[in-house]
């Protein structure tokens, strides 16, 4: 079933792909640090989510059952975090340039969140190269998305 997480100062419902709700809220209470969450919508990839998060409610499908939610493609893979100026209709995420290696990407954010620190991620945007910095001790979530 494709149920639905909120989580706080995000503006988008993230569709979880074929996650029990019971199994999910019993995962997220029961962790010692963050929880990774396939999602579907409304990017695909892998949610990383921290024990740093506000709240984070879960809900059932829209309709019930037959409800398929489309997703964003990216041309490459990315990164989403959370934005509260960014609305719910414009999500996007961080260009990863090649070879972006989002498995190891993944265990750092873990990392990041479970000790508190900080982590820098290189990003690009066409031509362009950057950092993203992020600060584990109060990022709530991080989306990996490969590309589509």
């Amino acid at each position: 079933m494709k149920n639905i997480l909120h989580i706080a100062a995000d503006p988008n419902p993230w569709v979880l792909d074929d996650a029990q709700l019971e199994s999910v809220a019993e995962q997220i209470a029961q962790a010692g640090g963050p929880v990774t969450l396939p999602v579907i919508a409304p990017l695909k990839g892998s949610l990383v989510l921290s024990r740093s998060a506000a709240s984070v409610a879960l809900l059932p499908p829209p309709g019930g059952v037959g409800w398929t939610p489309g997703y964003i493609h990216l041309p490459a893979p990315g990164l989403y975090v959370p934005s509260p100026s960014t609305p719910a209709s414009h999500v996007t995420a961080y260009a990863l340039p090649p070879p972006a290696d989002l498995t190891k990407l993944g265990q750092d954010i873990v990392a990041a969140m479970t000790e508190g620190t900080r982590l820098t991620v290189e990003i690009s945007d066409g031509l362009l190269t950057g950092q993203l910095f992020l600060n584990g001790a109060t990022l709530p979530f991080a989306v990996l998305c490969p590309a589509s």
